[in-house]
This record gives structure tokens, sequence and C-alpha cells, in this order.
């Protein structure tokens, strides 16, 4: 009986119906694997009935499944593509990253390509420095809650302002999380973050009279909804009076913290002074170097 040209369509369709129902082997005479293509016999690329691929494993468990025990290694590339053009997910290889690393894998989040560092871990990193004397008293004290520009209120809690931000980036990438207007620093994510900064206040007479000398720093940490949480001081003290002009002196202070902040706490240095002649404002000694904060994620 001769088959025309439709019946042999017919036939072949049932045929490859049936192979593709079974099993397809490519290289290999008796594929093993139900419902699956195998790519040969020693090394098998199985794609099953459910769209897994396993390369060198029979059974794949995950979308892509490397896990032989022997040759189990991925391979990625470069690519030029922005991170909202791969899209969240992406993992590329960066083979020219910063000074001091040999390159590493970086994965889209949508919006950047977000390094994974040698070890793992993404960490953030806040630097600033203050070379002005604006602050701003936000608690009843001496004196009036408000913002000034020629120094630091004398026996009133006020957060250090408008600070020149020399770095602020997450595993290498630019971000927004330290605002250097205000000061304040918000968590992205929930960790341990070391913090520290220093204020030195300018070269002056430091009189007793008062009672007692100090220079707080402080740091504040709020949590979203604004409440305050905790409070990290460190108090100098200045022992003596200095007598009068010239015999002027750098005081100052610092404070060193190691906090677990939740996602959204706000975190913000702030200081406290006691050690003018007489109960007014003094300005930093803003020449460089002396009044400067670090955020570092652990």
């Amino acid at each position: 009986m001769k088959l025309n040209k439709k019946m042999m369509l017919f036939v072949g369709l049932v045929v490859l119906s049936n192979a593709v129902s079974a099993q397809i082997g490519i290289g290999i005479n008796n594929p093993s694997s139900a419902n699956a293509i195998e790519i040969n016999a020693t090394e098998k690329v199985v794609i099953d009935k459910t769209g897994k691929i396993g390369a060198g494993v029979a059974a794949p468990k995950t979308a892509i499944d490397l896990r032989n025990g022997v040759n189990g290694s991925m391979a990625i590339g470069m690519t030029n593509q922005t991170a909202a053009e791969a899209g969240a997910g992406a993992v590329r290889y960066n083979p020219n990253p910063a000074i001091g690393v040999q390159g590493y894998i970086e994965y889209s989040d949508g919006t950047v390509w977000v390094p994974i560092l040698p070890y793992g871990k993404p960490r953030i990193v806040v630097m600033a420095e203050k070379t002005n004397n604006n602050s701003t008293v936000f608690e009843t004290g001496l004196w009036p809650i408000g913002d000034y520009t020629d120094g630091i209120a004398g026996r009133s809690s006020a957060y250090l302002t408008s600070w020149t931000e020399k770095l602020d980036s997450d595993s290498g990438q630019p971000r927004t999380n330290f605002n250097p207007s205000t000061g304040e620093f918000i968590a992205p994510r929930a960790g341990v973050y070391f913090v520290t900064f220093t204020f030195a206040l300018a070269p002056s007479q430091v009189n007793t009279s008062f009672g007692q000398n100090q220079t707080e720093a402080i740091w504040e940490v709020r949590n979203p909804s604004n409440a305050v949480i905790q409070r990290i001081k460190t108090n100098n003290g200045y022992p003596q009076d200095t007598g009068n002009a010239p015999n002027a002196v750098i005081v100052g202070s610092a404070s060193t913290a190691s906090l677990y902040l939740n996602a959204g706490d706000k975190l913000r240095p702030f200081v406290w002074i006691n050690v003018s002649w007489d109960p007014d404002k003094r300005p930093l000694l803003n020449t460089g170097g002396y009044n400067v904060l670090t955020v570092v994620e652990l």
C-alpha cells in the first residue's frame, strides 16, 4: 500500500509522540531514565518530564542540578547589561572590580549589581568628615531648640550636622544610607554595625568654676517610629582650670561601639559640652581630621 504525504506526516507525528512520552537517547542506545532526554552514557545530561536539567545528575532536584560529585562546577560570564536590564536575580562574573580584589560574582537586585565579595558577605561602609560649626539643639537645655551655625551650644544636646560624605557604599556600590545634611544613618538591613565618631573643640581656656567639665560624644539609636532605643556615651572631663589666655587647650571626645540595628533603625551622633569660661557656644576645630565618623557593617 502506498502512503501519501499526509499519511506519512501523521505516522511520523505518532512515532515522535510515543518517543517523547518515553525517553530519548542521544549518543546512547538504551536511555535508562523514563520520561527524560539523556545525552552521553558516561556524563548524562538529563531533562526530566518537569523540565529540570541535570548535568551528570540522573535525578535533578532543582531547575539546573550540577551536583554529580566530580565535575559540578558552573561557568558564568560577564554581561554589559545594567542590573535593571538583566532583572532581579540575574548573576554575572565581574573580572575588573575594585583595586585589591581579584574578581567576584555579582547579582542583580533589579536596580544595581551587588557584589558577592570573597568572603561572601555584603558590607555597608560609611565615612564622613565635618569641617564647619553647624549643629542642631534638639532637647530642652541651656540653649533653645534650633539650628546653630557658630558652634556647639553649651550644656545642651546638639546633633552634629552638615557633614562632608567621603563614602557611602554597600559592597562597593554607592548607596544613600547616610544623610550628610543631618548626619543620620539608616540601617538598610538588620545586623551588627561598628561605629565611631570623634569631635574636638577649637583651642580655648577651660574653666572649673562651673563644676565638672565634660565633653560627651554620644551615639543615639532611634527606631523607625523615631522613639529613642539607646544612647552610648563617652565622657571626657578636663581636671583643672587652664587659667587665662593664652593658655588654650584642645578638648573633645570620641564614642566607639558595636551596635545591633534592625532594618530602618536610625543612628545619629550628638554632643553635650560644658567646658567654657561662660555658658557660651564653642566652635569646633575645623582644620580637618578631628571631627569624623565611620559606620561599618560587621
